[in-house]
């Protein structure tokens, strides 16, 4: 059979842990002809996956030792959702990086990402109130190179959405159309927000939405659209949304800034770089399945676009992909292989809060697939391993992995496409669970009961990618280090 089996083999029937067993490494953030101090990290799956959460803790770990550090986000927009705790608050963070609540860093938003401005500053009031601070912790950069993502991006999308002409698998939050501006030549960027014509060319794009939504039948001023932490409005005349926009810019202008030096002295330094990327290689639209793929660049590569090709990431220290431990988690028009039976798709929702929008959305619960998952981990090139959700696990239930497909009796691999999927069988090993309680206490790797320990081994060895985080528990404490 695969190989699957065979390290299933050397590690729960011949004992190997391939160097977990051994002393927690120290030299992570220094390789050998990498820049030094400098991390990354992406989904490795389907989002959701706990980025946020790690890249506080790294943010937190690297600022012991450094007096400042940078944070650098470059794709995406307001459909992220990365969730923090800081001390006993929980913070639902969408276009502002995570390391953002944390004193002496610079969160950088870089020039591929698609930002809303009415929801971005409402992130942040949002931020300061739950922080109750008058000022955000972090100093935020906003590219002036950077793509806005409009009220007209999320009136097309909504139209398409009631047309059923190609956006089932999006969010509503006009994040596709945005790109597409790109494409088709036409974007609007931070700094034309910001400059003295502002009002043409905002005048401009929305005539050209005009066009676009009437042409399927709509008046786009009369689209409701979303808006974060408050009701939905309706786009309205220009007139609205040019006083909208007005009465922001201001506020605006003291973030938007040109970025390109300010990155290039920052990786030619050693000062502490991390990466915070959107979603999940499972979703980036070359290696995701439609319809539920996003418009972005979801892996390493994206960082060196982004950065006009200062940030090589081939030369970071650390690039790691983020995964659930024991199960997967999707939402969207996806059908996973390997989706468990509702009791405990049940029982692991409420556990671990697999929710989206105030639990009226539950996600759907699968079991972790090794051919899924080794396709993601290979083409996105990662390099290091952050597993989540440790705790969630069962004694008297035992872990199923998926280790093969088999389609008309023969063994295949995996494919981005649902047509395929739809056919394959797939092939299970059961391995011995854990005490998920138990494993909240543990600091360390050797802490950890031996079930999780060979199990941490046998994901990460199957992978081809080096053990780096571990996360027990929802608070930051309950974090390992491999």
């Amino acid at each position: 059979m695969n190989k699957f089996f065979d390290i299933y083999q050397q590690v729960y029937k011949e004992g190997q842990l391939f160097g977990l067993d051994k002393k927690k490494r120290s030299n992570f953030f220094q390789k050998s002809g990498r820049r030094p101090n400098s991390v990354a990290i992406i989904g490795g799956v389907l989002g959701d996956e706990g980025k946020g959460r790690a890249t506080d803790e790294l943010t937190s770990m690297l600022l012991k030792d450094h007096s400042k550090l940078v944070h650098y986000r470059d794709n995406g927009g307001a459909n992220a959702g990365h969730t923090v705790r800081f001390k006993d608050i929980k913070i639902e963070l969408h276009q502002v990086g995570a390391s953002a609540l944390q004193k002496r860093t610079t969160v950088v938003m870089g020039k591929e990402m698609v930002i809303h401005p009415e929801d971005l500053l409402a992130e942040i009031e949002m931020i300061k109130q739950a922080l109750s601070v008058k000022q955000l912790p972090a100093n935020l950069i906003i590219d002036e190179m950077a793509f806005l993502c409009l009220d007209t991006h999320r009136a097309f999308e909504t139209v398409l959405k009631m047309k059923s002409t190609g956006s089932k698998g999006s969010t509503g939050r006009g994040i596709a159309p945005a790109y597409a501006d790109v494409i088709y030549r036409h974007p609007l960027r931070i700094r034309d927000l910001i400059s003295r014509d502002w009002q043409e060319r905002l005048r401009k794009h929305y005539q050209l939405y005009q066009q676009l939504i009437k042409g399927f039948g709509y008046e786009l001023k009369e689209i409701s659209v979303s808006r974060l932490g408050k009701a939905d409005i309706k786009v309205g005349r220009f007139a609205e949304m040019s006083s909208r926009i007005a009465q922001i810019r201001g506020v605006l202008k003291q973030y938007a800034q040109p970025v390109n030096e300010f990155l290039r002295k920052t990786w030619e330094s050693e000062v502490p770089l991390v990466i915070e990327k959107a979603q999940g290689v499972g979703l980036d639209k070359r290696w995701g399945v439609y319809p539920d793929v996003t418009a972005s660049n979801c892996c390493f590569d994206g960082i060196y676009s982004s950065s006009e090709g200062i940030i090589d990431h081939d030369l970071l220290s650390i690039k790691a992909a983020a995964m659930k431990a024991t199960y997967s988690s999707s939402v969207g028009a996806r059908r996973l292989p390997t989706l468990m039976k509702e009791q405990l798709a049940h029982r692991i929702r409420e556990d671990a809060d697999e929710y989206a929008g105030s639990k009226s959305r539950p996600h759907d619960i699968a079991y972790i697939d090794l051919p899924m998952l080794s396709f993601l981990f290979k083409v996105s090139q990662a390099e290091q391993l952050i597993m989540t959700h440790l705790d969630i696990c069962y004694p008297e239930v035992p872990i199923k992995v998926c280790v093969a497909y088999k389609l008309e009796g023969k063994e295949v691999g995996y494919r981005p496409d649902q047509l395929y999927l739809n056919k394959v069988k797939p092939v299970y090993l059961e391995v011995p669970a854990w005490d998920g309680q138990a494993v909240q206490s543990a600091q360390t790797v050797k802490e950890l009961p031996l079930e999780a320990r060979q199990y941490l081994a046998f994901i990460s060895q199957a992978l081809g990618v080096e053990p780096f985080i571990v996360t027990t528990g929802p608070a930051r404490e309950q974090t390992i280090v491999c």
